[in-house]
């Protein structure tokens, strides 16, 4: 695994010597990427609170949506063990939800801890689109919809849900009478689940189920599952949650923690001059800023990653999981899990890295 300063050869200890350097003597540094173990978030969070620095590994505006609705209102949600084991009703919404493998495996099961034995799980899908045609076997009630009519499709099950009757003539691709037939039998479920994908739907649709479930759980149980697969950001933002208490895109200038999507999002602080180096870090795959930018460089990531100009530190590290033991998240739990390595290599992590540059700011300011 390669070590350079520019385009030349180095050593670890003088690139990470360079890289406390950069960092000492920036007015903001800039901590982003596609993320981390939780080993290297953590490192990288105390790197990001010694300098002053920002963090922002939430570029997609999917995941800002639901961080954001999770912030300002909190979120009712489980996880797919919960799912599989307790939902007697599980209600699909859009078509995104069936491309992770983890939604099979959810169908697979039965909800032995909320119905009496032998009970079978009810489905029902709302907006599948083609996405249908991918699990067959599971018994799912496709009721179709149009899911560029999802703000009026939720709005109307919401309505439903308080016993207004949706219009007489449909709405969004669904025949009359289908918004009572789900808000009914999610009623009178023992434990119901919303499955989706933050990825098909803006943040007006996400807070819509989220009053949706909110009122389910007057009556009965009920939760959000919301499925996504990238492992470093999404172990980053719970890296982030549990010891900063928020998402990413925060701030660590006044000496605390300050979240604020928008003056933290990375994009703007590059692109308005805001920030004066910028760090790198995408332990998962080997990739490279997407910013055509001359501030000060330093990337850490595998081997691979191709650049525009060379960056002024690059420390190439070991694949999570891969390896290097580690902790992430993990697609098919929905969840952080511990992974052993397949192949470990002894190779530099991310972890380490960082903390080297940490270790290095700490002696020199002494």
């Amino acid at each position: 695994m390669a070590v350079r300063l520019g385009k030349a050869q180095a050593t670890a200890e003088s690139a990470l010597a360079e890289a406390a350097r950069i960092l000492a003597g920036s007015r903001l540094a800039l901590l982003t990427g596609t993320g981390s173990d939780v080993a290297g978030a953590r490192a990288a969070l105390r790197l990001a609170e010694r300098i002053g620095g920002a963090v922002d590994f939430r570029r997609d505006p999917a995941l800002l949506a639901l961080d954001a609705l999770m912030a300002e209102r909190g979120l009712i949600f489980t996880t797919p063990a919960e799912a599989r084991a307790r939902a007697d009703s599980l209600l699909l919404i859009g078509p995104g939800v069936a491309r992770s493998a983890m939604l099979a495996q959810v169908l697979k099961g039965t909800p032995l801890l909320a119905a009496p034995d032998g009970a079978e799980r009810t489905t029902l899908w709302l907006c599948p689109g083609s996405a249908a045609d991918t699990l067959p076997g599971f018994g799912i009630q496709d009721y179709g919809g149009d899911l560029s009519a999802i703000h009026g499709i939720l709005a109307l099950l919401n309505a439903a849900m308080r016993g207004h009757p949706a219009p007489g003539q449909g709405f969004g691709g669904l025949a009359p009478g289908i918004f009572e037939d789900i808000a009914g039998r999610l009623i009178t479920a023992r434990y119901g689940v919303v499955a989706f994908s933050p990825a098909d739907l803006d943040a007006l649709a996400m807070e819509a189920l989220l009053s949706f479930v909110q009122a389910l759980n007057q009556t009965t149980r009920a939760a959000l599952l919301p499925v996504s697969s990238d492992a470093g950001t999404q172990t980053f933002a719970h890296v982030s949650g549990w010891l900063t208490g928020f998402p990413p895109r925060t701030g660590f200038m006044a000496g605390a923690p300050d979240y604020d999507p928008w003056r933290f999002d990375a994009t703007r602080l590059i692109e308005c001059g805001e920030c004066d180096a910028l760090l790198w870090l995408s332990s998962f795959e080997a990739s490279a800023p997407p910013w055509r930018t001359k501030l000060p460089l330093i990337v850490i990531c595998p081997p691979g990653a191709q650049f525009v100009r060379p960056p002024e530190v690059l420390i190439e590290t070991a694949i999570p999981g891969n390896e290097a033991d580690a902790e992430f998240w993990s697609e098919a739990s929905q969840s952080l899990v511990a992974v052993k390595a397949a192949g470990p290599t002894g190779g530099l992590t991310a972890a380490a890295a960082l903390t080297g540059i940490l270790d290095r700011l700490e002696t020199s300011s002494r």
